[in-house]
């Protein structure tokens, strides 16, 4: 004879099924109600959840309202008009505030970068336009004295003219790919008469009269 085990008893909830009613599902408010008494509010955990922000039009402002004000950019631009590259390190430091204060970093990138390219046109303007153009000029000087110097002296000049008291050189047009360029001379004698030629002379003094 099989001896047959009763089947044991199920689980019994220990409270009446009213103590925990179900969560109802959460939907949208009626376009009327929302309008009248400010819309429905979704689940706590819901994307659609926006209650506890700022409720103005730009909370973003109002956020950075309590940050300190970001550094002058100002220095970044002096500091690069006086030490030309050097300028960027002003403009790290003063970029890297900002970021901590919450504030943007384009504004001492732009300052250096177009202070630099001012600086080196401003720069290369004067380098060409005046600089090497009076450098020039001084070199020429020099030529033109060393050059009257040996006039005076040459045995050529005071074969053909006498005694000469001095020579005083005006040079006419540019100096050629050879390195020569004209003088109109002007010979002044020890009787008080004077006399001139044209040179052909180069750089270190050596001429030759040109007809």
């Amino acid at each position: 004879m099989t001896v047959q085990t009763p089947q044991e008893p199920g689980h019994y909830p220990s409270a009446p099924p009213w103590a925990t009613p179900p969560e109802p599902a959460w939907e949208p408010a009626p376009p009327h109600t929302a309008a009248l008494f400010g819309g429905s509010v979704p689940p706590y955990d819901s994307p659609d959840y926006k209650h506890g922000q700022l409720l103005v039009p730009f909370p973003g402002e109002v956020q950075a309202g309590h940050r300190p004000d970001a550094p002058s950019w100002w220095p970044v631009v002096l500091w690069t008009l006086m030490f030309s590259a050097l300028g960027v390190l002003s403009a790290l430091r003063r970029s890297a505030q900002a970021h901590r204060f919450g504030r943007a970093r384009r504004p001492y990138w732009i300052a250096f970068g177009a202070t630099l390219l001012a600086g080196a046109a401003f720069w290369s303007a004067l380098t060409f336009g005046a600089a090497i153009p009076l450098y020039r000029y001084h070199e020429e000087s020099g030529i033109t004295a060393r050059l009257q110097t040996a006039l005076v002296s040459d045995a050529r000049i005071t074969k053909r003219f006498g005694t000469v008291s001095a020579v005083e050189c005006t040079p006419e047009g540019d100096r050629t790919a050879e390195g020569l360029r004209t003088y109109l001379c002007t010979v002044q004698l020890s009787t008080g008469k004077a006399n001139g030629l044209y040179v052909e002379a180069g750089t270190e003094g050596d001429w030759q009269e040109k007809e």
